[in-house]
C-alpha cells in the first residue's frame, strides 16, 4: 500500500503515518510502498498504552523470530471497519497545530488550561511580591504622594505668618509689609516647583 492508502486502512491521517515512518515502524518495499504485514507487526509491538494514545491490538506475547514453527507468523485478525480518515478542508492541506495565544477566547480545552496555570502562577508571584514590600498599589501609592505634596505645599504657605513676626522684630521692619514679601516670594517659588522650565523637563528626560 501507499502511506495515503495504508492511513485510511488504519484509520488514522496521513500525519501519523508520516510520524510512525520516522520512528522507523514503517516496513518499506523497494519500490517504496509499505508492506503491511511487516509494518502491522511493529505497529502491534508498542505498549497497550503509550504517551496518552493506545494502540489499536493487544502486545503479542510472542517475538517475531521466536514463533512457533508451523504456526501463522500472525495470525489473522477479525475484520474490522476503518473508521474514515480525516479530510482536509475544500480539498486543502491540513490544517497546522493551534499555537499558544494567550489572548484568544477561542483555545482548545488544553491550551486554555495551560493558560490558566500561567496566569495562577503570575497572581502567585504578584501576591508573594506584595507580601515582601516589593511591590505596592499604584492608586495607593499615587494618593499618598499627593498628599504628602499638599500637605508641603501648605506648610510653605503658612510659613511666613508664622516667621514673618520675629523676623520683622529682629530686622526693626513692619511685620505686615515682610509678611506679605514673604507670602509673594514662597508663591512664586511654588509655581515655579509645579510649572518646571522647558530647561528643567528637557534635562529630566534626557535623566
Amino acid at each position: 500500500m501507499s502511506q495515503a492508502e495504508f492511513a485510511r486502512h488504519r484509520g488514522v491521517s496521513k500525519a501519523i503515518v508520516t510520524k510512525w515512518k520516522g520512528q522507523g515502524l514503517l516496513s518499506l518495499t523497494d519500490d517504496g510502498k509499505i508492506d503491511v504485514d511487516a509494518t502491522e507487526w511493529n505497529l502491534d509491538q508498542r505498549p497497550a498504552s503509550y504517551r496518552g494514545g493506545t494502540t489499536h491490538r493487544p502486545v503479542r506475547a510472542i517475538p517475531r523470530d521466536e514463533e512457533p514453527v508451523g504456526k501463522p507468523a500472525r495470525p489473522a485478525a477479525a475484520p474490522r471497519p476503518a473508521p474514515p480518515a480525516p479530510q482536509p478542508v475544500n480539498g486543502g492541506p491540513e490544517p497546522d497545530p493551534v499555537e499558544f495565544d494567550p489572548d484568544n477566547p477561542n483555545l482548545p480545552l488544553n491550551l486554555a488550561a495551560q493558560r490558566k496555570e500561567n496566569y495562577l502562577g503570575l497572581l502567585r508571584k504578584q501576591d508573594h511580591a506584595v507580601k515582601q514590600g516589593a511591590l505596592v498599589d499604584r492608586a495607593a501609592a499615587e494618593a499618598a504622594f499627593f498628599e504628602e505634596a499638599r500637605a508641603m505645599r501648605d506648610a510653605w504657605i503658612a510659613w511666613p505668618a508664622r516667621v514673618a513676626i520675629e523676623m520683622a522684630d529682629t530686622l526693626k521692619i513692619d511685620a505686615r509689609e515682610l509678611t506679605q514679601i514673604l507670602s509673594d516670594y514662597v508663591n512664586k517659588h511654588l509655581a515655579e516647583l509645579g510649572e518646571p522650565s522647558e530647561l528643567d523637563l528637557s534635562r529630566h528626560q534626557q535623566s
